[in-house]
């Protein structure tokens, strides 16, 4: 490529032009769109009271960008004289942040002095391009996207460096309350906090968060508003930063009318963007009233396509998350960086965690990239993730609140990890539920689901991971647990227990800390990977876990101690991971499905040992190799992490699940009551096999859609039939009059239930056969065939009707000539055997309360 023959900055710098007419949204009046010449359409944003004038024009303008390239809104920063720039070009000046040999695409970091950064993604980049460096850039818009023209490397010590590291890029040390803190440095750093906030008016600070050197509070308003605030700062420079919300107007949205309002009264709709027929990228956009809700924003672990289908969003106007773990919090960063004005809103426990997953999932990325795997995109960095998780808000559990005008929000404990929320929507006549994951168990680290806090509501949409499995007893299965590993140490061998990070790790130190058993027994446990981080975390927020925890953390530390009996040691460098191997020991180490983490270490040392044990405590991916190893038998070989070893340890699995099997879904789904049930998160059989469980079919609408499928309420899935519609639209009950009469009696029947599928079933043939049973008057189809039967049985003869043979109107009798014939029921042949048949009598009555039959009825059973 040529050299850049326009003279810009070596400073990281932007500048971009475009043609075209700004006018109002045909969707929106009040929102703008820039037209450009050749029919594209950005969402047009100017800033600061700007003048836009008719016609076409030349605007300067920043570009916002989604991670794909494409151009989804511009923020227009002035009017352009003409011919500043020979077309629609940008120029810049950045840092290469990624680069995609696969897409063919440059991923570039622009760091503006008191602007947020940009982080446009270019085509066509030189081939000589890597990450890491400094270049200066002329890109060509190409409908929605920009490709290279032009393209130079600056190089030397006078290129601007971009701004230093992001604040939270280390692994945050959580404190509870100001007594672990610097005393000295304390009133000076919280005079800077206060001093920030009282610039709009007075706080109220609760110190919450030092990670050093940043000190976090969170502030409520003392005059009379809802406002609440953060605001960190820096105990190094004294450089502090307030976020104030909620930040009325902050979305893109204007303020919805009366008229709009009634309008939007039963609107109801849900699309996945993931976690739709699978497990991962968990992400709903919920269309409730006139707004548009995400709930969720996860990462897919494995695969090209790690992110939900943001391009199918339009406006979003609020993000809801229930729970840190990364299939539903992992590209919230993206989410944030491509629609930064939207409110983002978890509980408490959910941001804390959120922190060292995040920043874990960071560290990964950036490993990867260093690995120099070319296709691998770096979804996010520290700057996204910093701005992120300082501007998650947090809302506390069980309690309705407010984000929108006219939409209730409520966040309900699910018990699956801490922080965990199920969350309820409710505007105008409309309601949904969205469990995110959820157990209806109780662990050592959560308290279970409690039904009685789920309201009904329309719609409901539940994840199905064991949809087709009912778990075993916990404190059984614990208890196993703990005697398998009693048994390989002291045989004088080692345990590993590959274990989830969050949750299950915490729940098995535990259980070991308080077993009698295990004490027993004089070996330590080691705890290493990402277990750490989070085990740090619950120790000290003590107050996110149950308070049973709490009670026993009073009179000793509840996960890590090198004193107590037994000793919990923490791994603090890779070079000690040998020697916890060297004697009998128990380690407990991340990933739970061996895909990574410090746990394949582990496993390749002690796979091959036959005094040795690798205990797999609960669900693991068709295609990890934690499910592998469930199935292999001892001399078996595998190739682990590009290591090819023998396995002679034993292997077993465990099942400390934190989600609801197919009871606990069940029981969760009938307390909802909706009327459409949405089934997600679970592998393909799990959906299906759940959706036939029990009478489910006969009381909702169950969809099992793929990412991009709509559902409205209201609307039937295709598949049913008019007869399982209406018993889900209609009712199970209805009621009729009887009006008697001398030798006989007339029902009348509402032209509503005449109109029922049901009914019609009822009534196909012209006949009825009427009986009482337990206080009702149960109606069934009639038709000649079977009053024909009726009669022969009731009279008492010896015939086909009353052989044990018959079935059906056919003979089953093999040694009959009649066999496998439609024979007359009141004929005889010689193989007759009578069967018993019970004839019961009715009773006429006034007045009765009818349940219509649900089965299906053969219209065509009278034909000749």
């Amino acid at each position: 490529m040529s050299t850049n023959t326009i003279e810009i900055s070596r400073e990281p710098y932007c500048e971009m032009t475009v043609s075209g007419i700004i006018a109002p949204d045909d969707r929106d009046p009040n929102k703008l769109v820039l037209i450009t010449p050749d029919g594209c359409q950005f969402r047009a944003a100017p800033l600061g009271d700007l003048s836009i004038g008719s016609g076409s024009r030349q605007w300067c303008v920043i570009p916002i960008m989604q991670t794909d390239g494409n151009i989804t809104r511009l923020q227009i920063v002035e009017e352009q004289s003409p011919g500043a720039l020979e077309g629609d070009r940008f120029v810049c000046v950045g840092r290469t942040n990624q680069v995609s040999r696969k897409h063919n695409s440059v991923s570039l970091k622009i760091e503006r002095p008191g602007e947020p950064t940009i982080r446009p993604t270019l085509f066509n980049p030189p081939p000589q391009v890597k990450s890491g460096q400094i270049w200066q850039v002329i890109a060509q818009r190409v409908g929605m996207t920009l490709n290279i023209v032009e393209a130079t490397q600056l190089d030397g010590p006078e290129v601007a460096e971009v701004a230093p590291k992001s604040l939270t890029s280390a692994a945050p040390k959580t404190v509870q309350e100001p007594r672990n803190l610097d005393r000295q440095k304390t009133p000076e750093i919280t005079a800077i906090a206060r001093a920030a906030l009282n610039q709009e008016r007075d706080w109220e600070l609760v110190l919450t968060r030092v990670k050093e050197p940043i000190w976090e509070w969170d502030a409520r308003s003392l005059v009379p508003t809802e406002a609440r605030a953060r605001v960190q700062v820096n105990s190094r420079t004294h450089v502090a930063r307030v976020f104030v919300y909620p930040q009325s107007g902050s979305g893109e949205r204007g303020e919805v009318t009366s008229d709009e309002t009634n309008n939007y009264l039963d609107r109801l709709s849900v699309t996945p963007l993931g976690a739709a027929r699978g497990i991962g990228a968990s992400c709903f956009r919920v269309q409730i009233g006139p707004y548009e809700i995400v709930m969720d924003s996860g990462t897919r672990p494995k695969g090209s396509d790690p992110l939900p289908a943001f391009e199918l969003l339009e406006r979003p106007d609020l993000i809801l998350i229930t729970h840190a773990h990364l299939d539903h919090i992992g590209a919230l960063p993206i989410f944030h960086r491509d629609f930064p004005d939207v409110p983002m809103i978890s509980t408490h426990g959910t941001r804390e965690i959120a922190h060292v997953m995040l920043t874990d999932g960071l560290k990964v990325q950036t490993a990867k990239q260093r690995q120099g795997n070319e296709d691998f995109q770096q979804l996010f960095d520290a700057d996204d993730l910093d701005r992120t998780l300082f501007e998650l808000q947090t809302q506390p559990v069980g309690v309705d609140f407010s984000p929108l005008p006219g939409l209730t929000v409520r966040f309900i404990h699910a018990g699956h990890i801490v922080g965990a929320a199920c969350i309820y929507l409710q505007y105008g006549n409309r309601s949904i539920l969205y469990t995110g994951d959820y157990n209806t168990t109780s662990s050592r680290t959560a308290e279970g689901l409690k039904l009685a806090d789920l309201p009904q509501a329309d719609i409901l949409i539940t994840e199905s991971t064991y949809g087709s499995d009912t778990h075993p007893s916990r404190r059984t299965q614990e208890s196993d647990l703990i005697k398998a590993i009693v048994e390989i140490v002291a045989a004088g061998g080692n345990v590993l227990i590959p274990a989830f990070a969050l949750g299950r790790a915490q729940e098995i130190i535990l259980a070991i800390r308080t077993s009698a058993l295990f004490h027993s027994v004089n070996v330590p446990v080691y705890i290493d990977g990402l277990v750490r981080e989070v085990t740090d975390l619950f120790q000290t927020q003590l107050e996110l876990l149950p308070a049973a925890v709490q009670n026993f953390a009073k009179n000793q530390s509840p996960f890590f101690s090198e004193k107590s009996s037994p000793r919990i040691i923490s791994i603090g460098s890779p070079k000690e991971r040998s020697l916890a191997m060297e004697q009998p020991s128990v380690i407990i180490a991340s990933s739970g499905m061996l895909i990574g983490g410090a746990s394949i270490f582990y496993a390749k040392t002690l796979l091959q040992r036959e005094n040795a044990a690798v205990f797999i405590s609960g669900y693991t991916d068709e295609e990890s190799p934690g499910r592998f190893l469930q199935s292999l038998e001892p001399g078996s070989h595998i190739e682990l992490d590009g290591t090819p070893l023998t396995v002679n340890a034993k292997i077993q699995r465990f099942n400390l699940s934190a989600h609801a099997d197919r009871v606990g879904i069940t029981q969760v789904i009938h307390r909802v009551n909706p009327q459409h049930l949405i089934l997600i998160h679970g592998s393909t059989s799990a959906l299906h096999e759940l959706s036939h469980a029990g009478d489910l079919r006969d009381k909702y609408w169950i969809h099992i859609p793929e990412v991009g499928d709509t559902i409205s309420f209201g609307e039937a899935p295709a598949h049913l039939s008019k007869a399982q519609v209406a018993r889900v639209d209609i009712g199970q009950e209805f009621e009729i009059e009887i009006e008697a009469e001398f030798d006989g009696a007339w029902l009348r029947i509402a032209d509503s239930v005449l109109e029922d599928p049901r009914w019609q079933h009822l009534a196909a043939t012209g006949l009825l056969s009427a009986k009482w049973t337990k206080g009702g008057l149960m109606l069934k189809p009639a038709s000649h065939k079977s009053m024909a039967v009726e009669s022969a049985i009731a009279s008492g003869l010896d015939c086909c009707a009353v052989c044990e043979f018959f079935d059906g109107y056919l003979c089953r009798g093999e040694d009959s000539p009649l066999y496998k014939r439609d024979v007359d029921p009141t004929a005889k042949c010689p193989e007759f055997v009578r069967q018993v048949v019970a004839v019961e009598s009715s009773v006429n009555g006034e007045e009765s309360l009818v349940e219509p039959l649900t089965e299906e009825i053969d219209p065509d059973e009278d034909e000749d």
